[in-house]
This record gives structure tokens, sequence and C-alpha cells, in this order.
């Protein structure tokens, strides 16, 4: 079957196409994956498996190539595509893994940035095709507003342990981004040991996690108040 630009576009975009919930389901699995991967080669203990980290990675960078490929072929216009927040994304999903082909040490740090992908669940998932009327009605009041907090509260973990990976050395090591999700998970909870990272990028790190747990913490109590509000007061 020749696949034309229209077919294509309705691959990817139209939920009534028969083959979108197939490649949304394949991309989203392989984000799901390649960021779980690209979490674990951060830790030292598990370089022994670095092989087969970069089998995974390249597989997903050459689905996600293809992918970007495609959607840019059939745009109806290329650059509204390119320079979209998700054209963005998209490229940015893999242009660090081609980037990381060389062998400077901060790129190889830098690489993390990859966790990225994790944006594209925005795309892929179908809750992207609808409002978030019909998404709450979908998952119920409670299962979205939960789910929703999910997410942010993940991205936060993903985003501040990336940063301490790139930016931020103890004893001469980076950090491993399970580490800087759990000293992010520390200094959110309150009560257990989260000391101030070294050096002047470990106090700016600091600060941003500190006002991301703030945001969050006026997140959960929007999330608790708004399902307060349905369940017991019956208030939309």
């Amino acid at each position: 079957m020749k696949l034309s630009k229209k077919t294509v576009l309705t691959i990817f975009e139209n939920p009534k196409s028969p083959y979108f919930s197939i490649t949304n389901d394949v991309l989203a699995v392989a984000t799901i994956v390649s960021v779980f991967t690209i979490v674990l080669e951060t830790v030292p203990s598990l370089s022994i498996y670095s092989f087969w980290f970069h089998i995974i990675d390249w597989t997903a960078v050459t689905l996600f190539t293809l992918e970007y490929c495609m959607r840019l072929w059939s745009a109806r216009k290329r650059s509204s595509y390119a320079f979209s927040f998700f054209g963005v994304i998209d490229l940015l999903a893999i242009l660090p893994t081609f980037i990381g082909l060389g062998n400077l040490m901060f790129l190889k740090s830098a690489r993390v940035i990859r966790i990225i992908r994790f944006l594209r669940i925005v795309r892929l998932t179908k809750l992207s095709h609808l409002n978030i009327e019909n998404a709450e009605e979908t998952l119920g009041i409670f299962g979205f507003n939960i789910a929703l907090y999910a997410c942010a509260l993940l991205l936060a973990f993903l985003s501040v342990g990336a940063l301490l990976h790139i930016f931020v050395t103890s004893d001469g090591q980076y950090w491993s981004v399970p580490a800087g999700m759990y000293w992010t998970f520390s200094l959110f909870i309150g009560g257990l040991p989260a000391p101030i990272p070294p050096g002047t990028a470990g106090t700016i790190v600091f600060i941003i996690a500190k006002f991301l747990g703030m945001a969050l913490f006026g997140l959960l109590i929007g999330v608790i108040g708004k399902i307060f509000n349905q369940l017991i007061l019956g208030k939309k």
C-alpha cells in the first residue's frame, strides 16, 4: 500500500484510524522503556549492562527518528510542525543520542536530557485528543486528578534528578538520576535527610527543587479540593 501524506497524518492524529491505537501504543511503550533505561544507565553499578542500554536506546531512537521524519513529511506546513512545542520535543528526543556519539565528558553526562522523552507521553496518550471534561468523564474525577498529579510529580523527580546528574558532582563522581530522584523525594517529604548538594550548581538545584516542591504541594491542595467538591458537595 502506497502511503500518502494524508494517510500518514491520519495514522498519527486521527483516533478513528484503525492504525492509530497500534502506532501510539508502540511509541508509548518505547518512550517509557527508553526513559526507564536512561535513568538506570546513570547508576555506576549497572554499567555492566551498558551494551543492552545502548541497544534499547538506539532501537527507541530509530522509531522516534522514523516518526519525526514521517510527521515532518506529512505535515500540512512543515515549519509549523518543526517549530511547534511537540515538534521541538520530538526533535530533542532523538538529538542527544546522535550528539552523544562524541566522547566529550560533558556530552556523555548531558545525554540524560533524553529524559525529555517523557513529555512525549502527553502527545501519545489518547487523552491529548479529548478535552478536560471528556477526560474527567472517562477516568472519573478521582482517577483523572490523581493521574495528573502523579505525572507532574514524576516529571519533577526526573527533572531534578537529571539536573543533579548533569551539573553536580560529589567526590568527583556524578550523581545518578535515581539518587537525585530519591534526594528530591526526601526534600519534598521533609523529615528525611536531604542536604544541599555541593557547589553553586548544587545550591541552584536545591532552590529549584524547593520551588517545585511548593508548587506541587499547591497542586496537591487543588487536587484534593476538587475531589472533595465533586464527591462530597457534588460540585463540578
